[in-house]
């Protein structure tokens, strides 16, 4: 989960305190484009958004007698500078930008009637195969698609079960000079290939099946380890 605040000074002063203020505390929303509304909501002072990890942060329930939708948005008094992601070591600015991506967690049950989940290695960390949305596409478009390509393995041999909710990170998209604040969007699916040739132009270079437990335990993010873990194999309709 990400949270997002904003503020109309400038953040590209951000000391190693971070920010506080006495007076009115910082509103933080848990969507982007709520965020991105706020930020214009005052004519003649642009304001920026900046991209926090909840964990860094000491919530606290808004003031007595504002004004708020319901449900209401937690507030902050004190923004520390480890929580905020989009404003590097050296002070620079990454704007929030949007990016919206699906894969799958392909699954299957063995003789032995254990899940097994299809991992990929990409740059020397295992992941799920997953990919960004192309215009046009639908959700379950894309994810199709892009297990398909990252694992060699045509389309009409990949069924999709059931939608698996999202998950969301950030990370500073250099060629684009912003941070990306990707949503990708999850499906259980299954194959009966079962052999597969990694898509070497996107760097993977291994396609393993694991027991669903290990690959928990191998998935080289924070984000889809938290994500597997949430998962109950028995019900991914495989």
């Amino acid at each position: 989960m990400l949270l997002y605040a904003v503020t109309f000074d400038d953040p590209r002063g951000l000391s190693d305190k971070g920010l506080r203020t006495k007076s009115e505390p910082f509103w933080l929303y848990d969507q982007l484009p709520t965020a991105e509304h706020a930020r214009r909501s005052h004519p003649g002072r642009p304001g920026w958004i900046l991209v926090l990890d909840p964990d860094q942060l000491d919530l606290a329930t808004p003031p007595d007698g504002a004004e708020l939708p319901n449900p209401s948005p937690p507030v902050a008094w004190e923004i520390p500078r480890a929580a905020v992601l989009n404003v590097d070591a050296d002070g620079d600015y990454w704007r929030p930008h949007p990016v919206v991506a699906a894969g799958g967690f392909v699954v299957r049950r063995t003789k032995k009637d254990n899940v097994k989940l299809l991992l990929i290695k990409r740059k020397g960390k295992w992941d799920l195969p997953k990919g960004k949305m192309d215009p046009g596409e639908t959700p379950v478009q894309a994810a199709r698609r892009e297990v398909s390509e990252e694992v060699g393995v045509k389309k009409k041999y990949i069924e999709i079960l059931h939608p698996l909710g999202h998950t969301l990170h950030g990370y500073v998209w250099h060629k684009r000079g912003v941070y990306a604040v990707k949503t990708t969007h999850w499906f259980s699916m299954t194959t009966k290939a079962r052999e597969f040739v990694p898509e070497k132009a996107e760097n993977i270079t291994k396609v393993r099946w694991k027991k669903w437990a290990t690959a928990g335990e191998k998935l080289g993010y924070k984000t889809l380890r938290q994500h597997h873990a949430l998962l109950d194999p028995e019900v991914l309709g495989v």
